[in-house]
């Protein structure tokens, strides 16, 4: 399966479909994603159909000593398909740099599937507490999890991520 980085003229496309995939406390609004990816605060790697629509999205920012994957999305009616699988194993090889993602407690099924299916990818649920800063105006803080690949983190390597991520990504500082 190809994919690629996509380029700016693929925002729109992007944007949709994670709009699709995240609830809004989870997600930013298209204008400040837009101008995010334009500053080259992230990458964006995909999959477009033969319409040029985007099927397949995972963002990435790079950051000191690793790499944040803020979104992966797969359009609902591709999903089964192996094509999220295909597209996180291609970006964890593309890079040496460790990975982090967060998750949702599992608390609910599709939280434990969702879980399960980084788990099977390679990536480590580690229990530190985790609040993820609002990425709109009016949400609180999101109690999650970090997942790490290629190992487990020790407390002092998840400070230092979350440090990382707070900074760089949500523009928070606690």
């Amino acid at each position: 399966m190809e994919f690629e980085k996509l380029g700016k003229e693929d925002i729109r496309s992007m944007y949709d479909l994670m709009e699709e995939a995240f609830p809004e406390e989870e997600r930013r609004k298209y204008e400040k994603h837009k101008q995010l990816y334009e500053n080259g605060c992230f990458e964006i790697f995909g999959k477009k159909d033969e319409t040029g629509k985007v099927i397949a999205v995972m963002s990435i920012w790079n950051l000191e000593d690793v790499r944040y994957a803020e979104h992966l999305a797969v359009d609902p009616c591709l999903r089964g398909q192996k094509i999220g699988e295909n597209l996180l194993q291609w970006v964890l090889k593309k890079n040496d740099l460790p990975l982090v993602l967060e998750v949702e407690l599992p608390e609910n099924e599709i939280a434990k599937r969702r879980i399960g299916f980084y788990q099977r990818q390679g990536l480590y649920y580690n229990e530190y507490p985790y609040l993820q800063p609002p990425l709109q105006e009016g949400h609180g803080m999101l109690p999650l999890r970090l997942m790490t690949y290629p190992e487990k983190i020790d407390e002092k390597t998840y400070h230092r991520y979350e440090k990382q991520i707070h900074q760089k990504v949500y523009f928070y500082n606690a």
